[in-house]
């Protein structure tokens, strides 16, 4: 009698990983969604005219309204294999809102999105591992 045993591991693994990668792709878009969202809803900051239009201002703390549109379509993500997805903004000014300066504030916009977006991925990784 023989028997011959065969390991399931590679298959798994591969499995395991492709599941791992699509959560991280759905999770960074989740993330993108929810900054640009954020930016588009009421604002509670000051108004004032420019131009011939009145723009209404984040306040301390909201994320930052639109007015150009120049931040919220600089948001851009980038893939770095196929478990690390990498997220910026190619407006200079990003940093500054998200942050704040010394004269200004926080208006942050990326770290909110990122922490509604954590127990999602957490939960992902979970289930994965069942």
């Amino acid at each position: 009698m023989t028997i011959a045993l065969q390991s399931q591991i590679p298959t798994l693994r591969a499995t395991l990983r492709r599941r791992a990668s699509r959560l991280v792709r759905d999770v960074r878009d989740r993330i993108v969604a929810t900054a640009k969202i954020s930016m588009t809803g009421p604002k509670s900051g000051r108004g004032y005219r420019r131009g011939n239009r009145t723009h209404q201002a984040s306040a301390p703390g909201e994320a930052p309204a639109v007015d150009t549109g120049l931040l919220i379509n600089s948001i851009q993500t980038a893939e770095e294999g196929d478990l690390r997805a990498v997220l910026g903004v190619g407006a200079e000014y990003g940093i500054w809102l998200e942050f704040g300066t010394r004269r200004m504030a926080p208006r942050p916009f990326l770290g909110p999105a990122f922490e509604q977006a954590k127990p999602i991925f957490e939960a992902g990784i979970r289930e994965l591992l069942k």
